[in-house]
């Protein structure tokens, strides 16, 4: 249960940060233009991937194994 929460709390920040970052002016920036910026690295193209994967293990683990 405590991770559901915690995955539900870090959409709702995302979607905050996001609505934040839209209204004008704003000096927050977007996801998109995050991800542009952290992408446009090597080492950041690696570190978006690896964090890809530990999201989609720790979600996949959380809600398709039985018991879990």
């Amino acid at each position: 249960m405590y991770g559901t929460v915690g995955w539900l709390f870090l959409l709702v920040v995302g979607v905050l940060v996001e609505v934040l970052a839209r209204r004008e002016p704003s000096r927050i920036s977007t996801s998109s233009q995050f991800g542009a910026l952290v992408a446009s690295r090597v080492t950041g193209r690696v570190l978006l991937t690896l964090l890809w994967l530990f999201i989609g293990l720790h979600l996949f683990a959380r809600y398709t194994i039985p018991g879990h």
